[in-house]
């Protein structure tokens, strides 16, 4: 089981076109939406035996919103985006190395 503890806060911003974490040990970054929506890990955005990624960013609509978010257990966060797609969970660990990586 994967350590990363779940984040304290969660906020849409959506003026800022961003998803704003915050994590126990005071990191906090404001994630992209485009490119948050870019690294779904879910099967029809990642092959699942070549692992190559099938969305590519160019083709994601740049006004895309999150029109929902769901706490899946206690690992991560299902994101219901204004294109449809709702299949890919972000997993605190996933959440945590975007963050890490912005």
């Amino acid at each position: 089981m994967d350590p990363t503890p779940p984040p304290v806060t969660i906020r849409r911003l959506p003026d800022e076109q961003a998803l704003a974490i915050a994590w126990p040990d005071g990191l906090a970054r404001s994630l992209n939406l485009v490119q948050l929506r870019a690294q779904c890990m879910c099967a029809r955005c990642v092959d699942e035996i070549t692992g190559e990624r099938i969305v590519e960013i160019d083709g994601i609509d740049p006004g895309i919103a999150i029109t929902d978010m769901q706490l899946v257990g206690n690992y991560a966060l299902r994101i219901h985006w204004s294109d449809g797609h709702h299949q890919g969970l972000y997993t605190w660990r996933h959440l945590r190395d975007l963050c890490e990586a912005d």
